[in-house]
């Protein structure tokens, strides 16, 4: 209370109101700043994201068992095409030229028990932590896996950077977005230095 007391005596009333305008006025661009700044990059992991996402026939465990059995079969030929793009637009090419193969590796792992759909499209995912790093929200391009009537849970991993073979040397070409990808992303406000300055110029 006394160091208040002594501050509201050395610092007139306009003097804390213009401070308290002064760094709300700062706080608001530099946030602003930031999270346009985090958007972007967001929209960048997006656009650089080559998606793999197969869906099981239903919620059955042999369902979900053919599923896997599908992924893995799937996976050994899909991670050779695009372990060592250069880049995501070389990988969707490379997945795209192999679709008839693809499906034809579904298909003999399912032996006719369901039917099988494969294609490349754009789709929105929900932001998903995968435990080694996590993607947000948005819409990808992913090479999508349909079984049967494809109403069971899903599994998806990422094929371009290779991280679905765990490969570590797989990431993004910008820093911002492994930053954010591989959990450590920080946001830097030097707006608010400036902010601290201001407090310290209205104090003495």
């Amino acid at each position: 209370m006394k160091n208040i007391s002594r501050f509201s005596r050395r610092v007139p009333l306009r003097r804390v109101l213009e401070l308290g305008f002064a760094l709300a006025f700062v706080l608001t661009v530099a946030f602003s700043a930031a999270a346009a700044r985090y958007q972007a990059v967001c929209r960048e992991i997006c656009g650089d994201t080559l998606r793999l996402h197969i869906l099981a026939n239903s919620d059955t465990w042999q369902d979900q068992h053919l599923k896997l059995q599908v992924r893995d079969a799937v996976l050994d030929t899909v991670a050779d095409l695009t372990a060592h793009a250069r880049s995501k637009q070389e990988a969707v090419t490379a997945v795209r030229a192999a679709l008839p193969e693809l499906k034809a590796i579904a298909e003999q792992t399912v032996q006719g028990r369901q039917t099988v759909a494969v294609r490349l499209e754009q789709m929105e995912f929900a932001a998903k932590d995968y435990g080694n790093f996590r993607l947000p929200a948005g819409e990808y391009t992913a090479l999508r896996i349909e079984l049967g009537s494809a109403q069971g849970h899903n599994w998806f991993c990422v094929l371009y950077p290779a991280l679905c073979v765990g490969s570590s040397e797989a990431r993004y070409q910008n820093p911002a977005e492994n930053a954010l990808v591989f959990g450590k992303y920080e946001v830097r406000f030097a707006l608010l230095d400036a902010a601290r300055n201001l407090a310290e110029n209205f104090r003495t």
